[in-house]
């Protein structure tokens, strides 16, 4: 069955994450709206809890607001935005099911949409990336992940997901400024982003958002991310996106050491590219004479999977084949949730 879609506004491309949300026009070169929930009260007050991450709770009560908000933020009228543009959103690889069907409820009986579609975010991270095949390392405030995509697909042997992530980075960075004086109370995202370094750094005083100045043993800005790559209690990233590349096609593992495609906020720390290119470059060096490794900075990164989904929103091939409508929604329900999964088909490697 083909999912057609008559409605004649652009897409509205949605990243929701637990730390910010992203959502602006398909096709458009400027994100437009960017929510950090610390700094809007009724999110910080009524949903954030201690790690800095704000939780959708059952049925997405609370996602129900931040996508209001979202539409909110747009610049037009957001009934007629919500009426008369279909809705594209990144999703993170495992997902409940029960939770993607939760959102699309939501956004046909909620905000009544003409058209919907999910997308996994690594997928548009690479499509962000302007690549079709490479291995996409994800670490956001909530996940870690790395997926191998070959020609457009993923490859579910590869996926490896991380037990550290962004909000363990900052509880440890909190816990060693708490230590040294600083007030339980700080915004020490702030401070990761600000100042959080994977290499070693002469920094030994930080500011925060209120102008106080506060000082802290400059080993101690490298080491709240030590977790990341080290090994000490589970797989390091280094060495996840070894393994992910090995469990690949043995004729695709050049090509994907040479296109190791960086994405989310948890990357952007000072450091975190060279650091994890020479980590695998010293795992790599011991096991496979002249391979090369690249590691993929985009300074767009933290925006990827908004990226990625603004250009999958703007074409047509998309828009008209592969968006659940509304009609059909309302005429067979969940049972048609297949058709948003359409990106998602997934490729094993004994397939290769």
């Amino acid at each position: 069955a083909v999912v057609s879609t008559q409605s004649t506004g652009r897409a509205v491309v949605f990243d929701i994450g637990s730390h910010s949300a992203r959502a602006g026009f398909a096709g458009d070169d400027v994100l437009e709206v960017v929510i950090k929930y610390l700094n809007y009260p009724e999110f910080k007050e009524g949903y954030c809890d201690n790690g800095y991450q704000l939780h959708m709770g059952k049925g997405w009560e609370v996602g129900e607001e931040v996508i209001s908000k979202c539409y909110s933020l747009l610049g037009t009228d957001a009934e007629d935005v919500m009426k008369g543009s279909p809705a594209l959103f990144s999703e993170h690889f495992d997902v409940c099911p029960s939770e993607r069907e939760k959102l699309v409820e939501l956004m046909f009986e909620r905000f009544d949409v003409p058209a919907f579609y999910i997308v996994p975010s690594p997928i548009l991270s690479l499509y962000s990336s302007g690549r079709g095949t490479g291995i996409v390392v994800e670490s956001g405030n909530q996940v870690t992940q790395t997926v191998v995509i070959n020609e457009g697909y993923m490859v579910t042997d590869s996926v490896l997901s991380g037990d550290i992530a962004g909000a363990d980075v900052t509880n440890t960075l909190k816990k060693f400024c708490v230590n040294n004086t600083v007030s339980a109370d700080a915004d020490f995202v702030h401070v990761k982003e600000k100042y959080g370094s994977c290499f070693n750094t002469q920094t030994t005083e930080f500011e925060l958002p209120d102008g106080s100045v506060h000082n802290i043993e400059s080993s101690l800005l490298n080491r709240c991310t030590d977790s990341l790559f080290n090994s000490n209690h589970s797989r390091s990233l280094p060495e996840m996106v070894y393994e992910g590349i090995m469990a690949s096609s043995i004729y695709s593992r050049k090509h994907l050491f040479a296109n190791v495609i960086l994405s989310g906020g948890n990357t952007m720390l000072s450091g975190f590219p060279e650091l994890l290119k020479n980590r695998l470059d010293e795992i790599v060096s011991k096991r496979h004479k002249g391979l090369k490794v690249k590691v993929v900075a985009s300074p767009e990164r933290l925006y990827f999977p908004w990226i990625g989904g603004s250009i999958v929103g703007s074409l047509s091939c998309y828009m008209n084949t592969l968006f659940l409508t509304r009609d059909t929604y309302q005429e067979h329900g969940l049972r048609h949730i297949l058709f948003i999964n359409s990106l998602k088909t997934e490729k094993s490697a004994n397939f290769h």
